[in-house]
């Protein structure tokens, strides 16, 4: 296969001299790194640096919105003609395009260009129109008529204030061979479950950037009650992954009693088989392979459905009995693992379907990804630009452009050019909510199409979280820490209560009781009943008034999970429940905290804590006081008793009366009338001191 697969590679290479291509460069370090697909290495592609810049402004280096930055030069002497030349000598170079920006009001300079031994050109950067630098804009080089061979060196001479150099665009006849789309060793994303077709190679990856993983084949040295993940190089837009033998499947379509199914078969015949949870045992996430698709212990355990969302997430859930059966990524730590779960509470996976190369001779369109990921809408309208990159080989004829619906994008031009080209859309945003439209490209030779996406979210109440989806981006308000442990962060608003998880206590190490959060972000889940945020991002912090809890005089219900509350004068039955009107309420000892307190049974306590969902609603206590301090100091210990059907206790005591089998049957204070009791032996405790009485007819 390899051999089959590097011939491949070299004659679609071949077929990329035939005509000029596109390479757009993206950088990011201040050393001129860059990225083109997948990652350009100085050694074989990207740049070398001739001269270092001042700094890189991580997380401005985005085609998504108005503003980027990038690499950013300075007019400080140290950084004087900071520059790179390129490891990759281009052939007839017709066009070059940088894409800069400055700073708001200031910044100008000179960018030079040297292509092989031809003389630099020179062209001005102009300081920008006031309070616009920070816009991207293009500066295309003027190549004086000259179509010119050889590598590219580039510098820049920052006279005033910073620039800042996000791209590079390249026009040439050749292109460097990590361009995304255009190698046959390229498996690309499945955008919709229909793509998929019966014996289909497939490579399972990860949906999103932030994990460069993709599925091995089982290992039995490796692989256990999981399968271990590879690490994979993905191109920059997540459109493609190189492939890895050991880690291609066969892709095959079935139907049986259970429905539609697909089944995933490693080179050996062997399937991917969800073979854990048996409802009858406490087994959980496995994934394994074995030999057939059904088991009489396990059913269609061989068998998976597969929906699959236009961003690539997709959803693979196992048709058999097993108690976890959803298919996902896992960073476990060290050890990362593609595995099976209850819910969807790991990462997505993604799939990646081997594309049938088409006669290298052939006209042939490779479109970057449409999925311009979610923005925040803050300030309306939300404006900006995405760039769809589009490089193709074996045209004669330029390409016409157009949008199916246009109503919420705009195109930049209608024409691109038969060499390819970057192509900018612009859009507004005035409203939360999905928007798709599809970009058309043909001419008389071949056609193409992508499906435009942009989710659009607004900062949300409590409330109105907690109605959102799983797996949901989620913005909130401003919220109020009512209590903090480990990874834990509880928060309330106006509306309700709901958990921050904070996995690794990265965000928020020093948050604390009463603190106001600002900018929290990450993705709902309810998790197993506890509605929550899995954090994101970064958020801010600032000091507050810790809320007052809720006074509960009744067993609270799932709907007031997550909320910190109190309960006053409430006894112990044992150390796992407290009696509030009649009713038990189990305890979880989430904080840790009850370990560390002193619990009598029967004694009365005020006690604030969080109502958690651990297999039923449960309560978490964070403070445990006496709920009579002065009965705890006395030195001598008043008389307690049992006469006349009365329980007598002195100066209006509490007390709890439970039966000789351990249930509590009266919580009271002072002398009380106990007489309409059952028959039999009674266990009576105050804070002080205990009795035992018998009621007898």
């Amino acid at each position: 296969m390899k051999t089959h697969l590097s011939f491949l590679f070299a004659v679609l290479l071949s077929a990329l001299t035939a005509n000029a291509t596109l390479t757009t460069y993206t950088f990011v370090g201040a050393d001129w790194s860059s990225k083109v697909g997948t990652v350009a290495v100085g050694s074989t592609d990207g740049w070398v640096a001739d001269v270092v810049a001042a700094d890189y402004s991580t997380g401005r280096n985005t085609p998504q919105g108005p503003t980027g930055w990038g690499v950013k030069v300075t007019s400080n002497a140290a950084y004087k003609n900071a520059g790179a030349t390129s490891v990759l000598a281009f052939e007839d170079i017709r066009r070059l395009t940088f894409n800069y920006c400055t700073n708001t009001s200031a910044g100008k300079g000179t960018l030079y260009v040297q292509i092989g031994d031809a003389e630099p050109i020179a062209t001005t950067i102009d300081r920008p129109e006031k309070g616009k630098g920070d816009l991207n804009r293009d500066l295309e080089i003027d190549m004086q008529g000259k179509v010119l061979t050889g590598k590219i060196r580039f510098w820049i001479d920052c006279t005033e204030n910073s620039i800042y150099i996000n791209t590079i665009t390249i026009r040439a006849k050749t292109g460097s061979p990590n361009i995304a789309g255009l190698t046959s060793e390229m498996f690309r994303l499945v955008t919709d479950v229909n793509q998929l077709e019966d014996s289909d190679e497939v490579i399972i990856g990860v949906a999103g950037t932030q994990h460069n993983y993709i599925m091995g084949l089982y290992d039995e040295y490796n692989s256990r009650n999981n399968i271990y993940a590879l690490r994979a190089t993905y191109s920059s837009d997540r459109q493609s992954v190189n492939p890895q033998e050991d880690a291609v499947y066969l892709l095959r379509k079935g139907n049986s009693d259970a429905g539609d199914y697909f089944t995933f078969a490693d080179i050996d015949g062997y399937v991917l088989v969800a073979s854990g949870g048996n409802p009858n045992h406490n087994e959980n996430n496995y994934l394994t392979i074995w030999d057939t698709i059904y088991s009489p212990q396990y059913g269609y355990y061989g068998a998976w459905t597969i929906a699959v969302e236009p961003t690539g997430e997709a959803a693979i859930v196992n048709l058999g009995k097993s108690r976890s059966g959803k298919l996902q990524f896992n960073l476990n730590g060290n050890t990362p693992i593609f595995s099976c779960y209850k819910d969807f509470s790991q990462t997505m996976p993604a799939i990646y379907r081997k594309v049938t190369v088409a006669d290298p001779t052939e006209p042939y369109i490779s479109l970057s990804s449409g999925n311009m990921g979610s923005f925040l809408l803050e300030d309306e309208p939300l404006e900006g630009e995405f760039m769809v990159q589009v490089n193709t080989v074996n045209l004669a004829e330029d390409l016409s452009v157009a949008l199916v619906d246009g109503e919420t994008f705009a195109l930049g031009a209608t024409v691109v050019d038969r060499d390819g080209d970057v192509l900018r859309l612009s859009y507004s945003f005035s409203e939360p909510g999905d928007y798709r439209d599809t970009l058309t490209l043909s001419n008389a030779e071949v056609s193409a199409s992508l499906v435009l996406i942009a989710h659009v979210d607004r900062r949300l109440t409590i409330s109105e979280a907690v109605q959102l989806s799983d797996l949901k981006s989620c913005y909130l308000q401003e919220v109020v820490v009512t209590k903090k442990y480990d990874k834990y962060i509880f928060v309330q608003d106006a509306t309700g209560s709901m958990l921050l998880f904070d996995s690794g206590n990265l965000y928020g190490k020093g948050c604390k009781r009463g603190d106001v959060l600002s900018g929290v972000a990450g993705r709902y889940k309810n998790y197993y009943g506890n509605p929550e945020i899995a954090l994101s991002q970064a958020f801010s912090s600032r000091a507050g008034q810790a809320p007052e809890p809720r006074i509960l005089t009744a067993v609270p219900d799932s709907a007031d999970v997550c909320e910190y509350v109190r309960f006053e004068e409430v006894v112990y039955d044992d150390e796992t429940n407290i009696i509030i009107g009649g009713q038990k309420l189990p305890v979880y000892d989430l904080f840790n905290y009850q370990s560390k307190a002193s619990v009598v049974a029967g004694r009365l306590y005020n006690i604030e804590g969080l109502v958690y969902y651990y297999n039923r609603v449960v309560f978490c206590p964070a403070v445990i006081e006496p709920a009579d301090d002065t009965a705890v100091s006395n030195t001598t210990a008043p008389q307690v008793y049992y006469a006349e059907g009365k329980v007598i206790c002195p100066d209006s005591m509490p007390f709890a009366v439970y039966s000789s089998d351990g249930r509590l049957v009266l919580v009271g204070r002072g002398t009380t009338d106990v007489s309409g009791l059952p028959t039999g032996a009674y266990l009576l405790y105050t804070e002080t001191s205990s009795c035992r009485f018998i009621i007898s007819r």
